[in-house]
């Protein structure tokens, strides 16, 4: 029985380790286009700053660690073409451009993502880069150590953009970061976008939200953004303006794709093709919350897709016994200093899903008042007005990690704001208040269901 996996990094590579596990005598190829087979892409910011100290400390695990397992990882390759009817694959050898076949019983297609490269006039210029794999990170940093830039500019106001605008600044870069809607980090509600903005500019990133670059001009290097009719200096440029699923080779092949852009996947990550799993960023899941499609390109997720995908994939006679749940959405990141954390939906999420959501927000601190260190946090948490059902949370500041994570697990429960006012969590100083923000934010939004309930008097 041969299993061939097209892709790497965190799905495709958790997927041939889980098959090898569940099936000793499989043989497994893996085909990556990259020279890594298994990346830590979310480090990818770090290592511009060197806080992460060498690209080798994002490498997980290298060919020949695959080796060990009797897996085959053959990087450098791209499949250009799945034959579904016939099991054959057409791959070509990105070093020597040999072009040749292979054959599978079994294929899990973990393709991921791509970045998205906006039709900008001068984007070709040297010094524009995406980031997206640890190749790019090793050009941009060897472009920083040839031509030294002092001004540099993010093209993006989502995770990718804010975490490599405050990276840039640590290694003494002047950053603009230029966002073409109202604010960044669209995915949380208001409240939390002008913390973000705010502890960038308080630590000297320069924000343009409402702007859309209209070129990019230099002397065949990049020397400046056009915006808004106006012009600032640039001498590196990094796009993040989003991502989108990789999914080419498997609609090319057949393969059904979803209303979000991704491949379609049954619970056990079974595509609609014979024998053809896959998993990850190139993979539609389903929102826990909204019972709708969702694509949620996270690595955690990827992983434990590619737990599904592998198991199944090389199970007896193709026999499945896993099967993948769903995501809340649950993600977070680093400005500087201000964690912000978000599960399930934001109020405009849960509108455009039929919810009436109703939401309370507290700022608190991480601990209690009196005991030293004890600093800022808020959170927000958003109900079903009908039902009181949790429906997501989102947070800023210190502790937003463990404060999400509660409520990660209570919607994962399908619990109601009752159950978050009279939660049993842990409680002393150096680590919270006598009463946790999400038993505060749960009681003020019970108050709202009680007057609703009640009525509001004219004076209130």
């Amino acid at each position: 029985m041969r299993l061939v996996v097209v892709g790497g990094v965190a799905a495709g590579t958790k997927a041939a380790s889980r098959a090898r596990r569940v099936d000793p005598g499989m043989e497994i190829t893996v085909y990556q286009e990259e020279p890594e087979p298994s990346i830590s892409e979310c480090g990818l910011p770090y290592l511009l700053s060197g806080m992460v100290e060498g690209r080798d400390r994002l490498v997980a695990r290298t060919p020949e660690k695959f080796a060990e397992q009797d897996i085959e990882v053959r990087v450098r390759h791209r499949v250009e073409k799945i034959h579904p009817a016939t099991k054959k694959l057409s791959v070509r050898d990105l070093l020597t451009g040999e072009a040749f076949e292979d054959s599978y019983d079994r294929l899990v297609i973990a393709t991921g993502a791509r970045a998205v490269l906006p039709p900008i006039p001068g984007a070709d210029l040297d010094g524009i880069f995406g980031l997206r794999f640890l190749t790019d990170a090793d050009r941009i940093m060897a472009y920083v150590g040839d031509r030294s830039p002092k001004k540099a500019v993010v093209v993006g106001g989502g995770y990718i953009g804010l975490e490599v605008a405050e990276n840039l600044c640590r290694i003494g870069m002047e950053v603009s970061l230029i966002e073409g809607e109202d604010r960044v980090a669209l995915g949380y509600g208001p409240e939390v976008s002008e913390k973000v903005e705010a502890e960038l500019e308080r630590n000297g990133v320069h924000i343009f939200t409402g702007e859309r670059v209209e070129g990019f001009v230099g002397d065949g290097r990049v020397r400046g953004v056009e915006f808004g009719g106006g012009k600032i200096e640039a001498e590196l440029v990094i796009l993040g303006v989003g991502v989108k699923p990789s999914v080419g080779l498997a609609q090319e092949a057949g393969a059904k794709i979803g209303p979000t852009g991704a491949i379609r996947v049954d619970g056990r990550m079974k595509t609609s093709l014979p024998d053809v799993w896959a998993a990850g960023d190139c993979v539609e899941t389903v929102n826990l919350v909204s019972g709708g499609p969702a694509w949620v390109p996270l690595g955690d997720t990827a992983n434990q897709m590619g737990r599904v995908a592998g198991t199944n994939a090389a199970g007896p006679a193709g026999e499945q016994v896993l099967e993948f749940p769903g995501v809340l959405g649950t993600g977070i990141f680093k400005v500087y200093d201000l964690g912000v954390a978000k599960t399930g939906l934001s109020e405009k999420e849960a509108a455009e899903a039929g919810f009436e959501p109703a939401s309370a927000s507290v700022d608190a601190r991480d601990r209690a008042g009196y005991y030293p260190g004890a600093e800022k946090v808020f959170l927000k948490l958003i109900a079903d007005a009908d039902t009181g059902r949790l429906l997501g949370a989102e947070a800023a500041g210190s502790g937003a990690d463990k404060l999400v994570d509660i409520c990660a697990t209570a919607l994962w429960g399908g619990l109601s704001y009752p159950d978050l006012v009279n939660i049993d969590l842990a409680y002393s100083p150096p680590y919270g208040p006598a009463l946790s923000p999400v038993i505060q934010a749960a009681t003020i939004l019970a108050g709202r269901f009680d007057r609703a309930r009640e009525g509001v008097r004219a004076a209130e």
